[in-house]
């Protein structure tokens, strides 16, 4: 990538965030040669009219200051006010934003250099203390358009100061020649340097805006990312409140009209079902405030010494009335009955999984929960029968809101915080949880606890 003209910016290389492919309308972020570019010519442009206005200061207090007598002070101050001018233009343009084009750069060196011309010419020649105005010429040069800019600067400038002293009625003796020879070695040094310099000064800009542009494009994804999680989310969370509410709104209008003529057998359906949608409710209304107290910082853990009959005994409780006990498969040997954790965290962590393993296996299939030792630690594992888990999504699938159906396509209800929230209760507790999908058929959640010694 080329910022400049002779000015190459090395081993600088990003690529700017990726539009979305739904054809939504998004904040985007410009591209990163246009930003290195604008911001470089920005940068050069405001330097030289700074320096443009200090040699315009120079330059007047030289030719008006009391005791100096030259014959050609009109002409030196009617060219100084035609520059002032012309500088008062372009910093103005500056101000309100405006970078001039590569055309109007030429224009304004060609302006520079006649100017300078003129001063030095009006101004005694190759004596002249004006002579520094190719200096600044120079200098504005390399930082517009490089090494290569600033040396071709150098030599018309050379020529041209020679021209002005053959002008000025000079003769080509030693000292003159001395002079000469003096100030084109200078007018080359400091195109040289400048030039180098400058490619210095850029490349160092350009890695800095690369960076920061780096960090701008990985927060604009992730905002965007939120984004789009919110909106799933707000899709979700409408479907799956909306359809328990329906069906408790459905058999209470149900047993509301039908009173008495209802049969038992229909009326124990519904009482049923109340409790079941109940229930789901509860449960999806306790996780979403457990990942607010868990976000805000305001969950509080009272480890103990838990009996894990007890608590995956209550926590099967709960599900008695969406899927039957029998479905149920516990074995917990009596060295692997304790760990160290909170009882009412472990048990929503347990609720989290198994859930998890009804919704994602077939009604006939059972869900297992088992413990075993392992060292000081005790080895929960939660089996279902499902769909195996990619190992490609064995990590991301505790991550908040992710499931790996598409929120448009899937099957089954949730959120899809059950298991960030498990990882994240698990964490607190001083545990791991992770994925055995080793198996051909089906999926193992297991959570390793510090045992009761």
């Amino acid at each position: 990538m080329s910022v400049t003209p002779g000015v190459a910016v090395n081993n600088v290389v990003a690529r700017p965030p990726a539009e979305p492919a739904d054809g939504a309308t998004h904040r985007t972020i410009p591209d990163l040669p246009t930003v290195l570019d604008r911001d470089r010519r920005a940068g050069v442009e405001r330097v030289i009219e700074l320096a443009r206005w200090i040699v315009l200061v120079f330059a007047a207090v030289s030719v008006n200051f009391p005791g100096q007598n030259s014959p050609h002070r009109p002409e030196v101050d009617l060219l100084l006010g035609i520059w002032t001018v012309f500088t008062l233009a372009t910093t103005i343009a500056l101000l309100v934003n405006r970078l001039p084009t590569r055309r109007l750069q030429y224009a304004m060196l060609a302006l520079d250099i006649a100017i300078a011309s003129c001063l030095v010419y009006l101004t005694g020649g190759l004596n002249s203390q004006l002579g520094l105005v190719f200096y600044l010429v120079i200098i504005a040069s390399s930082l517009r358009f490089g090494l290569g800019g600033s040396l071709l600067c150098a030599v018309t400038i050379a020529a041209i100061y020679l021209g002005t002293g053959f002008l000025d009625h000079e003769t080509l003796n030693a000292a003159n020649a001395n002079l000469f020879a003096e100030r084109f070695f200078l007018f080359v040094v400091i195109a040289l340097i400048s030039g180098l310099l400058a490619r210095e000064m850029v490349q160092n800009r350009a890695r800095q805006l690369t960076h920061t542009y780096e960090l701008e494009a990985v927060a604009f994804n992730e905002l965007r990312e939120v984004d789009r999680i919110k909106s799933d989310f707000m899709m979700l969370a409408s479907h799956e409140l909306r359809t328990p509410l329906t069906k408790i709104k459905a058999w209470v209008s149900l047993m509301q009209d039908a009173g008495d003529r209802l049969p038992a057998s229909a009326r124990e359906e519904g009482i049923r079902e109340l409790r079941s949608e109940s229930e789901h409710l509860a449960r999806l209304t306790d996780n979403l405030l457990a990942i607010a107290q868990l976000e805000s910082g305001e969950i509080r853990l009272k480890t103990t010494s838990c009996e894990l009959d007890a608590v995956i005994g209550e926590t099967i409780s709960r599900f008695i009335e969406s899927a039957d006990r029998s479905r149920f498969q516990v074995n917990v040997p009596s060295d692997a009955g304790q760990v160290m954790a909170d009882p009412e965290r472990l048990a929503l962590t347990l609720a989290c999984l198994i859930d998890n393993a009804l919704k994602f296996s077939p009604e006939t299939e059972p869900v297992t929960i088992s413990t075993r030792r392992d060292g000081p630690y005790v080895l929960i594992g939660v089996e279902d029968r499902g769909r195996r888990i990619p190992e490609a999504e064995a990590d991301r699938v505790f991550a908040s809101f992710y499931q790996v159906e598409s929120p448009l396509l899937r099957q089954r209800g949730g959120f899809g915080v059950g298991l960030y929230l498990a990882r994240q209760l698990v964490e607190r507790m001083g545990g791991r949880i992770w994925i055995d999908n080793s198996r051909v058929r089906g999926n193992t959640f297991v959570i390793a606890l510090p045992g009761h010694v």
